[in-house]
């Protein structure tokens, strides 16, 4: 496991702060390098009560408001304050994760009056989506600030903000951290709306990373439109090197069965094809019989997938703005699948001081034909990094500013061999920031592991 998400929309902060010290206990075993994401719980439209549970039929008429009211089978309440000026006559509402679905024939100046297309079970405090663009809820809520007020004194590496709509609202969420105090905190926004796929790609030049959120965005969107979504998503952040994670219903069968389903598997193996930096279990782990077994079966289906990635055009995964590491980064791809070709063993060595998530992002989204390590002298950095495909981050305390380049490397060789990352049949193709300083250059250098070795310049 490289992260630990923490669910905010269940437990009290007392619970989130234990869980969260727990997790850093626990990393302790792991290097100290398991990263954590505190997820927020967003604006999440609900009904109000009922008067009792009741059914509704295709075809049935309901009224629904936004004022307080016990719900009946003729009217309900649903809590957005804003729902009558939002929604107009054609837009859908969905109810207890996209069950019942009700469609907006009319509104007066109290309610809406709706015709339900499928039918279900309306019960209180129940999920409501609202695929229309024009929701006007803010995306932090109050909730969400006295959480993210929290979240800024743990310091995790992620914070994954929910039903973000437009860059905007990154940028609010971004700025609320830096209210109380953490500007260092990555954000990873939950794409879940229509609006979102719309705003796609100022919110990618605007976010962290993106997880691909396909509980609600599966309510939002058509069910058949969502691996469309997926495949899309997972380019565009590939394109712009910065890390995507697929979430929701991946194994959800383990949270009662030993063994997921074939689908299942097939789900997670495809979500590698496609592209994604990483794999999210969610109630498999949180609340399911089989959580240890979940994660090791999920593991074992990503190892079989990365057997069989295609090789990349790398060309078609060039950002918009190119830069001197991204050009570094593809002319270490070519290297890497030429050491490939002529069957020489090739592992790439980026070494990330001063400490930045930058070089090895852009190395890892070209899917490289060799193993990925990134040596830091910074564990947050080494955290963050690992969410990233194909590198392994390592902490390096004690590394310092070198003025000789081959000094600089020949430390970080020894510290990956120590550990047991190269081998003796290796071959090291070392990238690192020039040593004249930030933006005057990248080197790279390619090293003979044996030949170091005889000629004892490792020990």
């Amino acid at each position: 496991m490289d992260c630990a998400r923490l669910n905010f929309s269940h437990g009290t902060q007392d619970e989130h702060r234990a869980l969260f010290n727990r997790v850093k206990q626990l990393s302790v075993l792991n290097s100290n390098q398991v990263a954590i994401m505190c997820d927020i719980q967003g604006p999440k439209i609900r009904t109000g009560r009922m008067v009792a549970p009741f059914t509704i039929a295709p075809d049935d008429l309901i009224d629904v408001c936004p004022n307080e009211v016990l719900g009946t089978p003729q009217l309900i309440q649903i809590k957005y304050a804003t729902m009558l000026n939002d929604l107009d006559k054609g837009d859908t509402i969905f109810i207890n994760d996209g069950i019942v679905k009700l469609r907006v024939l009319s509104k007066s100046a109290i309610s809406l009056h709706c015709i339900c297309e499928a039918g279900g079970i309306i019960s209180d405090h129940k999920g409501c989506n609202i695929p229309s663009g024009n929701i006007s809820l803010d995306v932090i809520t109050a909730k969400d600030e006295r959480d993210l007020k929290l979240i800024a004194e743990l310091n995790p590496e992620y914070v994954a903000c929910s039903f973000v709509g437009t860059a905007d609202d990154v940028r609010k969420v971004r700025n609320m951290l830096a209210k109380y105090g953490n500007s260092e905190i990555k954000i990873i926004s939950k794409i879940e709306r229509p609006v979102a796929l719309q705003n796609i790609d100022a919110i990618i030049e605007e976010t962290d990373g993106v997880m691909v959120a396909r509980g609600d965005l599966g309510v939002e969107i058509d069910t058949w439109d969502v691996p469309t979504a997926q495949k899309m998503l997972c380019k565009k952040c590939n394109k712009a090197g910065k890390p995507v994670i697929v979430a929701t219903q991946m194994l959800e069968s383990m949270t009662a069965a030993p063994r997921p389903t074939r689908a299942e598997a097939n789900d997670v193996y495809n979500a590698v094809l496609d592209g994604t930096d990483a794999v999210m279990l969610s109630g498999e782990t949180a609340m399911g019989k089989y959580p240890v077994e979940s994660i090791k079966i999920m593991d074992n289906i990503v190892a079989e997938a990365e057997k069989h990635l295609p090789p990349r055009t790398p060309t078609e995964f060039l950002s918009n703005h190119v830069g001197m590491t991204e050009t570094v980064a593809l002319s270490v791809y070519h290297m890497a699948q030429n050491f490939r070709d002529h069957n020489f063993n090739a592992k790439i060595l980026a070494i990330a001081y001063p400490p930045s998530a930058y070089t090895a992002r852009m190395l890892s989204k070209f899917r490289p034909p060799a193993h990925v390590i990134t040596l830091s002298n910074n564990l947050r950095v080494a955290r963050e990094i690992n969410l990233l495909w194909g590198v392994r981050s390592v902490f390096v305390e004690g590394m310092v500013e070198e003025d000789d380049l081959e000094r600089r490397n020949l430390f970080c060789i020894q510290k990956a061999r120590e550990i047991e990352l190269l081998g003796n049949d290796d071959h090291v193709i070392c990238v690192s920031r020039s040593l004249l300083g930030k933006h005057l250059g990248s080197t790279t250098s390619v090293y003979n592991i044996q030949e170091l070795e005889k000629n004892s310049l490792l020990q």
